[in-house]
């Protein structure tokens, strides 16, 4: 694996054929048949936790994201950590049939395989993960997926691999997402798309943001393209706020896949603080916050590539010790009232 292993100065991930894969694979696997053939125990390199946070994780202000400088390696003995070992074989073993099979399988389908060796979800999120960070892959290339999380609705038709085509023109769960569709939002904002990861996105969700922010729209009246807007709407809390940050910089456990994940160009639409008096926010739909608000806003202080309006943002929480929700605005139509007065103000957008 010499050419997985090279010292860049950030790790970076490439789209890799299906064969490309297999191969890596069974390389791994001949390696260990070879060792055993010749009478020597077992080791396996892999990675270490890529979640852990000392996983040198930095800031990339090139391309405006959260990017991984390295990989630490980890030696995976039969002899030593016999289970370990097992997991991490069987996790090939599953990959390579679905590769050869070309057919997908989610990690909860891949946790059901093996109940009893895997133990918990956990680990078989995190086999898979150092696997596709030791190949310097994107997790799509090992045809494994997440379970369906995110929704999507609006002006959009995705043509799958085998040309189904869907149109994205309903969906349910999500309050404020079903709220907006139920108030014809598309009638009066006009073509559009919403999206909603439901809480902290999966990879789907934040792959399917990013592909839209890298696509070009035309501009007829100057004849030209620009990129479309992409603008979030997150409750004002901090949990809102690092959510909106998994969006933009990506997150320190898929560092090193970042650059096809992360949307640095994403606007933070709402909400706001200053929102609350400006838009007339009853205070009764004001919540305190709570001890794990309070730890998790402290936490985001100290990222140092948070711009300072999101400081700001951040400081004004812990001084009014107060949060809102997005679903204070779905009474009288204020939401859709709320967002036109932001679109017609874009410059509010940090």
């Amino acid at each position: 694996m010499d050419d997985i292993h090279e010292n860049d100065a950030f790790l970076e991930t490439t789209f890799r054929p299906r064969d490309w894969v297999i191969q890596k694979i069974e390389s791994m696997v001949e390696k260990l048949l070879s060792s055993i053939a010749n009478g020597t125990p077992p080791v396996l390199q892999t990675v270490s936790n890529v979640k852990r946070r000392e996983c040198h994780t930095e800031y990339d202000v090139q391309s405006g994201t959260l990017r991984r400088k390295s990989i630490n390696f980890k030696d995976v003995s039969f002899l030593k950590n016999p289970r370990g070992f097992a997991i991490i074989i069987r996790i090939l073993d599953i990959c390579h049939e679905l590769l050869i099979q070309d057919v997908t399988a989610t990690k909860r389908d891949i946790y059901y395989k093996d109940v009893r060796l895997f133990g918990n979800q956990h680990t078989v999120d995190a086999a898979i993960d150092e696997l596709a960070c030791l190949f310097r892959v994107p997790r799509a290339c090992l045809n494994v997926t997440a379970s369906a999380k995110g929704l999507v609705a609006g002006a959009l038709k995705i043509i799958q691999k085998d040309k189904t085509i869907l149109n994205c023109l309903s969906a349910n769960n999500q309050a404020t997402f079903q709220y907006l569709l139920s108030s014809r939002i598309f009638e009066k904002f006009g073509p559009c798309i919403i999206i909603t990861g439901k809480g902290y996105p999966d990879l789907a969700t934040r792959q399917l943001v990013k592909i839209l922010s890298d696509l070009r729209r035309s501009n007829d009246l100057i004849n030209s393209f620009e990129t479309i807007p992409i603008l979030g709407f997150f409750d004002n809390d901090p949990y809102g706020i690092d959510i909106l940050s998994v969006y933009k910089f990506g997150s320190t456990a898929m560092s090193f896949d970042n650059e096809n994940l992360a949307t640095p160009i994403i606007k933070w639409l709402g909400l706001h603080c200053t929102d609350w008096r400006k838009y007339n926010i009853s205070k009764n739909m004001l919540l305190p916050l709570t001890s794990a608000d309070r730890k998790k806003a402290y936490q985001l202080l100290q990222r140092e590539y948070f711009q300072d309006e999101w400081r700001d943002e951040i400081c004004r929480m812990l001084y009014m010790e107060k949060k809102a929700e997005m679903q204070s605005l779905c009474e009288n139509d204020d939401i859709l009232n709320y967002l036109s007065m932001k679109f017609k103000n874009p410059d509010s957008c940090r």
